[in-house]
C-alpha cells in the first residue's frame, strides 16, 4: 500500500470545513485583492502578529476550531517518526501539504506552520541520535501544540534578533522581555518557542533549569561571549516542567542538526504558505477578469488576460515554486550524522525565503493590475 502523505490527510471535505481565511476588507465576493493573507503580512515579510484584524478574538476562535479538526485528522503529527505515531514525512511532503492547506485556509496554514517545523526539526535531531529534544516529539504525540514566539514583522527571518535580550533567571532558566519574541499567531498553544541574545556567557542553564550545568544543550563554553538562547515556555498543568532550554549557542551560524533543520523547515513551510496564498490571489483575479472582460476587448486593446501582468505574475509564481523546491526536495531525513550545517546550504535557505517574500509582493501588485484590467479595457 502506498505511503500516506500529508496532503492525503487534507481531504476536500475537511478543507471545506475550515474557516481560517482572511475576509476582512474584501468588499466583494471575488476578493481578488483581499484573497488570503493580509497585505501587511506580506509587506512585513510575514510579520505574524502585524496582520491580525480588530476582531482578533473571532479569528483566534476560528483558528482554534480549525486546528482541532486538523489534529483529529492526524495532520499535526505528519512530521513525527512512526514510532511516535506520525508519518515520518519529508520536508518536501510537509511543504506540499501546507501549500494545499493554504490554498483553502491561509491563516490556518500559518497558525500550524510553527508546530510542523518544530516537530520536523526535532524528528531530524532524533534520527541522528540527539535525544535533547526528544521531549518535543513525546509532547506532540500526546496532543500538545507548539507555537513560535517571533510574531513581530520580519521575525521569522532570524532566530534571535540582536535587539531582543534575555537574562539568566536562576533555576527558572532565562527571562525574556522583548515583545518581539513573545507573540504568536498560533492560538491555544501548549509550548511556545522564545529566543533572544544573552550578552554574557557565565550562567547558562541546561534544559532542567540548573545554571552552569555542564550538559547544557548547545553550550558554547565561552564565558562573556554573546549567546543565542532558544527555549520553550509551556502553559497549563500538562507542561511540566514549564520551561525548557533547547539550545544555547554563540551568536552566528548554527552548528547542530536541530537548529539548522528548524531553519530549513521553518523557512520552507512559511515560504510555501506565502507562495500558495499568492497563487490563490492570482487564480481568483484571473477567474474574475475572464468572466468580466468583454469578448475581443475594446479599442483593439485585446483581451485583458493577454496583457503582460498575467504572464509576468505566472513567471514569478513558477520561479517561487522552483526556488522552494531547491531546498525542500533534497532535504534528507538525516540518514547521516548531520546535514550540511551552515555554509552554502544556510545561505540558500535565507535566499529562498527572501526571494519568495519579494515575489509574493510583486505577484499581488500584478494581481491588482489584472483585477483592474476589465474596467480599463471598457473605457
Amino acid at each position: 500500500m502506498a505511503a500516506i502523505r500529508p496532503r492525503d490527510l487534507l481531504s476536500d471535505a475537511l478543507l471545506e470545513r475550515l474557516g481560517g481565511t482572511w475576509r476582512e476588507g474584501r468588499g466583494d465576493a471575488g476578493g481578488a485583492r483581499g484573497a488570503g493573507l493580509p497585505e501587511n503580512w506580506l509587506a512585513g515579510v510575514s510579520g505574524w502578529a502585524a496582520g491580525m484584524p480588530p476582531a482578533s478574538r473571532d479569528v483566534a476562535a476560528t483558528l482554534h476550531r480549525d486546528i482541532a479538526k486538523l489534529g483529529d485528522a492526524g495532520y499535526l503529527n505528519v512530521a513525527l517518526p512512526p514510532e511516535f505515531g506520525g508519518l515520518g514525512c519529508t520536508l518536501r511532503q510537509a511543504a506540499c501539504g501546507q501549500r494545499r492547506l493554504a490554498r483553502h485556509a491561509p491563516l490556518t496554514a500559518l497558525a500550524v506552520s510553527a508546530h510542523l517545523y518544530w516537530t520536523g526539526a526535532a524528528a531530524d535531531a532524533y534520527r541522528t541520535g540527539d535525544d535533547s529534544v526528544r521531549w518535543i516529539l513525546l509532547e506532540a504525540a500526546r496532543g500538545a501544540l507548539f507555537a513560535a514566539g517571533h510574531g513581530a514583522a520580519g521575525g521569522d527571518l532570524r532566530f534571535a534578533d540582536p535587539r531582543s535580550r534575555c537574562e539568566p533567571a536562576g533555576e527558572s532558566g532565562y527571562r525574556f522581555s522583548s515583545p518581539a519574541v513573545l507573540s504568536s499567531l498560533t492560538p491555544a498553544w501548549d509550548w511556545v518557542a522564545v529566543h533572544a541574545v544573552h550578552s554574557g556567557g557565565s550562567a547558562r542553564p541546561d534544559r532542567s533549569g540548573a545554571p552552569d550545568a555542564p550538559d547544557a544543550p548547545g553550550r558554547s563554553g565561552a564565558p562573556g561571549r554573546p549567546d543565542a538562547v532558544l527555549a520553550f515556555a509551556g502553559r497549563g498543568s500538562r507542561c511540566t516542567p514549564a520551561f525548557r532550554v533547547a539550545r544555547v549557542q554563540p551568536v552566528g551560524t548554527p552548528g547542530d542538526v536541530f537548529t539548522t533543520s528548524a531553519l530549513a523547515w521553518g523557512h520552507s513551510i512559511l515560504a510555501s504558505v506565502q507562495y500558495s496564498d499568492a497563487r490563490r490571489a492570482f487564480n481568483v483575479a484571473v477567474a474574475a477578469t475572464a468572466s468580466a472582460a468583454a469578448p475581443g476587448g475594446a479599442g483593439g486593446a485585446g483581451h485583458p488576460l493577454d496583457q503582460w501582468p498575467v504572464a509576468e505574475a505566472g513567471l514569478r509564481l513558477d520561479a517561487m515554486k522552483a526556488k522552494i523546491a531547491e531546498i525542500t526536495h533534497p532535504w534528507p531525513l538525516v540518514p547521516w550524522p548531520a546535514p550540511d550545517l551552515g555554509g552554502q546550504r544556510l545561505i540558500s535557505i535565507f535566499t529562498m525565503r527572501q526571494e519568495v517574500a519579494d515575489g509574493a509582493r510583486q505577484v499581488l501588485s500584478l494581481t491588482a493590475r489584472i483585477a483592474d484590467a476589465p474596467a480599463v479595457a471598457a473605457l
